[in-house]
This record gives structure tokens, C-alpha cells and sequence, in this order.
């Protein structure tokens, strides 16, 4: 993706422009996956990057409703990306995951919804504030 695509991305969310935040950025952008902290690191081209500075721009992304994050079967969390037209990030974005049962990649799939048909309660005093979908199957490579 463009850098300075990118670049205006992360100044749209206040947040500072650093070689690291555009290299991870970047790679959750090019990716159609949710990735562990090990793939964002497989991916960075060689680059050195300190685990912890990895967790934190992961964290102020997620803070920052650039990404969220999702636990896959082993519990281990999986970042991607919400995204509108191939390019920008869109937060608010509802989707459900989809987990392919062999190879275990985890998809964002888009939801629709008609206006007012998202749930608000379950039961008498309990408010849902988020909500996740899981959907299980096989993805095209290994179908």
C-alpha cells in the first residue's frame, strides 16, 4: 500500500507517524487474514523489532479502533484489519470470523444487519456492549 496512505491513516487517528506503526500498518493492510504477533513479526521483511514496541503499536491500534483483535482455538491473539474500499480502515465495521477448520486461518467476514436487529439485552440485567461471531467451515485453498 501507498506510505502515505498509511501515513494519513495514522494521523487521522492522532497517532504519531514512526517507521514501525507504518510497517505493521502496512502488513495487516496487505493481509486477508488475522495474524499473530510472530506473522506480523515473519513479515516485516528481516526487519529487527523489539517484542514489546510490536505489542504496544498492536495495542494503540487496537485502542485506537485501527484493528481489533481475536483469539484463535489456542487462545493466542490474532490482529486484523477493518476494511472499507480496499484501502481504509473502518472501525465500526460489523463482521463475524470465520475459522477454517484445517488450516485455522481466521477470516473477517462482513455482517448485515436490518436497522434495529442488533441485540441490546440477553436477559433481564445483563447489556450486551460487543458481540462475536464465529464461523466454522473450510476456506476455498483447502476446500
Amino acid at each position: 500500500m501507498n506510505t502515505e496512505t498509511i501515513r494519513n491513516i495514522l494521523r487521522k487517528h492522532s497517532l504519531k507517524v514512526t517507521p514501525i506503526r507504518v510497517q505493521v500498518l502496512n502488513v495487516l493492510l496487505d493481509s486477508r487474514v488475522a495474524l499473530s504477533h510472530a506473522d506480523i513479526t515473519e513479515r516485516l521483511d528481516g526487519e529487527h523489532v523489539d517484542k514489546v514496541t510490536l505489542y504496544r503499536t498492536l495495542n494503540h491500534f487496537c485502542e485506537k479502533n485501527i484493528i481489533h483483535k481475536v483469539a484463535n482455538e489456542e487462545r493466542n491473539w490474532l490482529y486484523a484489519i477493518h476494511i472499507d474500499d480496499e484501502t481504509h480502515p473502518e472501525p465500526d465495521h460489523a463482521h463475524a470470523h470465520f475459522i477454517c477448520d484445517d488450516c485455522e486461518r481466521i477470516y473477517c467476514f462482513p455482517l448485515t444487519r436490518e436497522a434495529g436487529s442488533s441485540v441490546q439485552t440477553v436477559k433481564q440485567g445483563f447489556l450486551v456492549t460487543n458481540q462475536e461471531i464465529r464461523l466454522h467451515g473450510l476456506c476455498p485453498s483447502c476446500q
